[in-house]
């Protein structure tokens, strides 16, 4: 199991993989995936969360195969392998399984950004903070960095990079407001 297509995607290439989710993040790792992968397999569980512009994008890709409303409910495979999927149906408890090499996780990524309502600017995909390329907000002497702001790269080396950026940015605000 993933959470990373841009991380693990290429271990999957010409192969068969799975992705759990139904908003931006799903639909984005199905599109990323749907590049590398022979064939994907959407499972939403109700319905599709994710804005437009990824909505559009991904109706035009022919190997994503969707699945809703559907759950996982059972990974089938070895010890350190994926081997398949049953999903079923919540509405018809119809349960159908499916033979995939890999699973993306793809539910979950809201940032936890609700007490900067009001206090920062935040864009309207899912209230990332928005930054300029000093990782400054809005307010100053405020600064961001990582998965909650509007930076493209959502991985673990980006927001590090950019949480050591932002404090640099810090410290040479507090030099210069002593």
């Amino acid at each position: 199991m993933s959470i990373c297509s841009t991380c693990d995607g290429p271990l999957f290439a010409e192969k068969t993989v799975a992705v759990v989710g139904g908003g931006n993040y799903a639909l984005t790792t199905a599109i990323e995936m749907s590049g590398i992968a022979k064939e994907v397999h959407l499972i939403v569980r109700s319905e599709l969360r994710a804005d437009e512009i990824y909505r559009k994008e991904y109706a035009s890709v022919e190997n994503i195969i969707t699945h809703k409303p559907a759950v996982v409910t059972t990974i089938h495979g070895g010890d350190t392998l994926v081997q398949g999927i049953a999903i079923t149906d919540p509405e018809t408890n119809k349960e159908t399984r499916l033979a995939v090499d890999g699973i993306f996780l793809a539910i979950g990524h809201q940032p936890n950004n609700g007490f900067l309502e009001d206090f920062v600017a935040m864009n309207d995909r899912g209230g990332e903070v928005m930054i300029d390329v000093n990782c400054t907000t809005s307010r100053p002497g405020v600064f961001a960095a990582g998965d909650i702001t509007e930076i493209h790269g959502k991985q673990v080396i980006v927001a590090a990079g950019e949480g050591a950026k932002a404090a640099l940015e810090a410290y040479q605000y507090l030099l210069r407001n002593r």
